[in-house]
């Protein structure tokens, strides 16, 4: 084992002038930071507000885009219409995949909890039929 000064110097030992400084990192620049993706800086992009001369135009960028895409839509530009008929399709079918998402247990025992609070709550409006309205308070 090689001796410096006094310290001595070998495995998991280096030299004292060649060790980190205290309060310094031994990786100054970090690790990289991550490119964002397309989508992500699409998204970012079009949730940028845009400058307007007036309240009434001030908005998103997507908001003008969507504002330009159904204005040349209605118009009468096919290609609009093509576009737009085409994304209400697509939000139609996310909106019936949402409302589908139960399964047929979960549906099942939803349905029967809906049921039997509609029938306590129709029992209850036949037992006491001037004081029904004890929700509205």
């Amino acid at each position: 084992m090689a001796e410096h000064g006094n310290d001595p110097v070998g495995y998991k030992k280096p030299p004292v002038n060649t060790r980190f400084q205290p309060g310094r990192s031994g990786n100054p620049s970090g690790r990289p930071k991550t490119q964002p993706s397309f989508r992500a800086a699409l998204l970012a992009e079009l949730a940028a507000t845009m400058p307007a001369n007036n309240q009434q135009q001030a908005g998103s960028k997507l908001q003008a885009l969507v504002r330009a895409l159904v204005n040349a839509a209605v118009a009468g530009d096919a290609r609009s219409q093509a576009l737009l008929v085409g994304a209400l399709l697509r939000i139609g079918e996310s909106e019936e995949n949402e409302a589908a998402s139960l399964a047929s247990d979960d549906q099942a025992i939803l349905d029967a909890y809906v049921g039997g609070e509609l029938k306590r709550r129709a029992d209850r409006s036949d037992a006491a039929p001037g004081q029904g309205d004890d929700d509205a308070h």
